[in-house]
């Protein structure tokens, strides 16, 4: 089965866990010493220091999600509520309504499921939606953090001027074979503010079209920097923007709240 995630964010499933501590120290000291390895490590200074990160248990947000048409007119919107485990293996939990229905999603890092009303959904959309969006959700509001995952390959192309409104530093993000469900299928240029390092955006060929993701706002939460919003824009070859398709915000973040390890039980 090919996962694909509509929101193009089909990710690194077997690299979603917060390592343990000596794990952590080699990941960060396995930077490569180039261009693209010194613009990932002053990222993450500038998002609050990888120490303060991998001292996280977990991770709870509340994610609002707006669907545009070609318009620009709102198609849906859906609020739901994320919970990640962050040390010890990944596990996660989402849940959200839509209309009557309540839906879930559950990852106890092994495998993931999606419920409706409580009844696990079993055709091949919402078994790869359950997968792709656990994994997926938690790697996108990692970053920049993620970028020391194995398997990463980092190459730094300068200062790019086409994608965004102002220049900024251009870091090739390659996946090797193997690393996750899509390692050597996609391709990523992170980008990073020419002053502050702050990670302001992307660009993603994953293969079947182009995406860019601009990132409006940051949060500072437990001396960790966030970001609040992040706008999905369908893009092309030549990295323009063509148009807004979703508008993701995120809410009430917090770390290390109390909780029950059966929330992360599959039924």
């Amino acid at each position: 089965m090919i996962r694909f995630l509509y929101i193009a964010f089909v990710m690194i499933g077997i690299l979603s866990c917060q390592p343990n501590k000596q794990e952590a120290i080699d990941r960060l000291k396995s930077l490569p010493d180039n261009e693209g390895g010194q613009i990932i490590r002053k990222a993450i200074e500038r998002a609050g220091g990888w120490e303060n990160w991998v001292s996280k248990d977990n991770l709870s947000y509340y994610k609002q999600i707006t669907h545009l048409d070609s318009s620009g007119a709102v198609e849906s919107t859906e609020k739901q509520f994320h919970i990640y485990e962050l040390k010890n293996g990944f596990k996660g939990q989402i849940a959200w309504n839509i209309g009557n229905d309540s839906l879930q999603i559950i990852n106890d890092g092994m495998h993931a499921k999606k419920y409706k009303n409580g009844i696990e959904l079993t055709d091949d959309k919402s078994k790869d939606d359950a997968w792709d969006t656990s994994f997926g959700s938690h790697y996108v509001i990692s970053m920049p953090f993620k970028l020391t995952d194995a398997g990463v390959s980092l190459t730094y192309e300068g200062i790019d001027t086409l994608i965004l409104d102002r220049p900024v530093h251009s870091v090739k993000v390659e996946y090797d074979k193997g690393a996750g469900s899509t390692g050597g299928m996609h391709l990523w240029w992170y980008l990073f503010d020419v002053d502050t390092y702050d990670l302001v955006g992307n660009y993603l060929d994953h293969g079947k079209g182009y995406t860019i993701n601009i990132y409006e706002g940051f949060q500072e939460v437990d001396g960790l920097r966030i970001h609040k919003k992040r706008n999905r824009y369908i893009s092309n070859e030549k990295k323009e923007l063509v148009m807004l398709r979703t508008i993701y915000e995120y809410e009430e973040m917090k770390f290390d709240v109390a909780v029950n390890e059966s929330i992360f039980k599959l039924r």
